[in-house]
């Protein structure tokens, strides 16, 4: 232990992390230094507020760390820590020495060392009861009021890792007491723990990494173990009220309401019913309509949730039934329904709900195909055609679903109406998208093809879907139409599909074709398709690619440039040349930084100019460049090292 050297340590970490613990050190930011055995302790100044915790063991001169700063280990407070040990080793308290000396105090005086070290850690008795039968009482105060202490803070993004890294030094203790089997004191202290994190939610505390709401959401899955291992109903029912307001105005998504499935009952859940309609009832009075119905959904479904879990359907019925205002009122009541297999009196409600203004209509709509399909089999003509159509063009107004396109037709099928049903959808159905994509799936290519072509409005990615088809199917002509047509539509996502599209397209139509399609995305300018285009016109075409590059000169890679002037110049040297001096111009014109891709086009423009045999053209380019830009030292400088000549 007695024997490391800076070098060890040095050794043992990165230069950087090194250096700056030694800076560390130097400064004086190592508090309290112990040492016990072959660990040493201390507090080390950091970024927070309070001092990190590091631990040094060292063993066999090998050294491993810990610390409560967010790397956690091997850092540059552990660095502090060792080289305050190697420099100053008589700064350090032995505890060994400590512990001996209180063979020479009072009782008293161990009494009052002991309280200090309960105070800052109030549960640590737990660890040392007795004997495994003793039930100590925690002070849960004492607790709470730590827990207090640590939300407290401003918890930003930076510092909330160690507020829950805190939190979790607490919640070790009471994963401790569920150990032993102290149930009601581990309750006590998760159910504190998760008020704690309410609290700092309701400060502002930034969780946008997601840890301390994690962190709360164990601690109400490790409240509700203990109680599921607690048969004592007076001191649940004594816990019931205060996990009722936890849960009632907690809206962070902790799964707070979960609690109460861990102490409800048949004597106490009138209470509970009572104590959630008062709070909905003033919630009416005040709030607005659209945050009512939102509490009014959590609280029945929750009230619906326990009386299930009780074994009382009845009552879960009763609730279900509970103010049949809006659609999601009515496919509260239809869920259930459907539970006990009432699908008539189901499919009543939700033709009922579908006449109101506010609610889920997308959830109604696929409820009432669910209900509808069952229905099929067993009273056919309650499922009337026209009140289906409609329905089913308002699901598919928006987005195609296979599977609520496969539950629509079973349901036409079932009432004899299908072919019925896709030619109204053909000719009628709104979204057309919707139409283009069920046809397709129905394996209808050639309707498919026909809709895109006679309907301006179809999506570009609808249509890519449709090319693909028809070339898996050989239909190579009809596919490259169709990605001309996208692709003259709009923005295009250069997927695994692409590539093969683009090769059928460029192969199968003429130049003129081709040259049309350009001047559209040049029209339209539509970068992104034009990136996208150029390497499949290169080889047949490179004109064309010439022709994209030059119109989306500025934004092009110059390793573009650079592969179209080389393809380019093989017809047309000079506009191979050009095209490079155009974008050299733009480059020089822009920053400093652009200097290396103007050195990469003028390597470019050598190698036309050789490839021709005239590379006196490319030194006499490159000579009155230098001359025009003498300012420029940095760029000539760059120029003359790789080109390895005066200019």
């Amino acid at each position: 232990m007695m024997n490391i050297t800076q070098d060890m340590i040095k050794d043992s970490f990165s230069e950087r992390t090194f250096y700056r613990g030694l800076d560390y050190y130097e400064n004086g930011y190592v508090i309290g230094p112990v040492i016990l055995d072959n660990t040493l302790y201390a507090r080390v100044i950091g970024t927070m507020e309070t001092p990190y915790e590091v631990k040094a063991f060292i063993n066999n001169h090998k050294i491993d760390t810990k610390c409560t700063c967010p790397v956690g280990y091997k850092c540059k407070h552990a660095v502090a820590l060792l080289l305050n040990w190697v420099h100053e080793p008589s700064s350090f308290i032995d505890s060994n020495k400590f512990i001996t000396s209180l063979n020479s105090m009072s009782k008293h005086e161990i009494i009052n060392i002991v309280k200090k070290i309960i105070n800052h850690n109030p549960a640590i008795v737990c660890e040392y009861s007795i004997n495994a039968d003793e039930r100590p009482q925690i002070n849960i105060d004492a607790i709470s009021n730590k827990i207090d202490w640590i939300v407290c803070e401003d918890l930003d993004y930076y510092h909330i890792w160690d507020a829950v890294r805190k939190l979790e030094e607490i919640q070790d203790i009471a994963d401790g007491l569920m150990d032993k089997e102290l149930y009601k004191n581990a309750a006590e202290i998760y159910l504190e723990l998760i008020k704690g994190c309410i609290t700092a939610f309701d400060q502002g505390a930034d969780d946008s990494g997601g840890s301390m709401g994690e962190f709360a959401i164990q601690c109400v899955s490790d409240f509700n173990q203990c109680m599921k291992q607690i048969n004592d109903p007076a001191y649940k029912d004594m816990l019931l009220e205060t996990i009722l307001d936890i849960a009632n105005n907690e809206d962070y998504g902790l799964d707070t309401w979960d609690m109460l499935f861990g102490i409800i009952n048949k004597d106490n859940i009138s209470h509970v019913e009572e104590y959630l309609l008062e709070k909905l009832n003033a919630e009416k009075k005040y709030a607005s309509e659209s945050h009512y119905q939102y509490k009014k959904n959590n609280i029945i479904h929750v009230l619906m949730d326990l009386y299930a879990h009780i074994g009382m359907p009845q009552e879960k019925l009763r609730l279900a039934q509970f103010e049949l205002i809006t659609r999601d009122d009515h496919i509260r009541l239809a869920n259930v329904l459907i539970g006990e297999k009432r699908y008539e009196d189901a499919f009543d409600i939700i033709k009922k709900g579908m006449a109101l203004s506010e609610g889920s209509f997308n959830d109604l709509q696929k409820l009432y195909f669910s209900i509808a399909s069952i229905l099929i089999d067993q009273k056919p003509d309650l499922v009337d055609f026209s009140t289906s159509i409609d329905f089913a063009f308002d699901l598919m107004s928006r987005y195609f679903y296979k599977d609520d396109y496969e539950k629509i037709k079973k349901v036409f099928s079932g009432i004899g109406k299908l072919e019925e049903f896709k030619a109204t959808m053909l000719t009628n159905m709104p979204n057309r998208n919707a139409v283009v994509s069920a046809l397709l799936h129905d394996g209808d290519l050639q309707a498919a093809i026909d809709v895109i072509l006679t309907e301006p409005k179809i999506s570009s990615n609808i249509i890519i879907d449709v090319s693909k088809t028809a070339v898996d199917k050989g239909m190579e002509v009809e596919s490259s139409r169709l990605t001309k047509i996208a692709i003259e539509r709009g923005w295009m996502n250069a997927g695994p599909p692409m590539d093969t599209l683009l090769k059928v397209m460029t192969g199968v139509l003429d130049m003129h074709t081709l040259e049309n399609m350009c001047n559209s995305i040049i029209k339209k300018g539509s970068y992104g398709n034009a990136l996208m285009l150029i390497p499949y016109l290169l080889d047949r075409y490179p004109e064309l690619s010439a022709a994209l590059v030059m119109n989306f000169i500025t934004h092009m890679p110059v390793e573009v440039v650079g592969q179209v002037a080389c393809a380019v110049s093989k017809k047309s040297p000079k506009q191979g040349a050009s095209l490079c001096r155009i974008r050299i111009n733009e480059d020089i014109l822009r920053s400093h930084i652009h200097y290396d891709k103007v050195v990469f086009l003028f390597k470019i423009m050598r190698g036309i100019c050789s490839s021709i045999g005239k590379e006196s053209d490319w030194v006499r380019c490159i000579r009155s460049f230098a001359a025009e830009n003498k300012g420029k030292k940095k760029l000539i400088d760059m120029m003359r090292k790789e080109f390895e000549m005066s200019i």
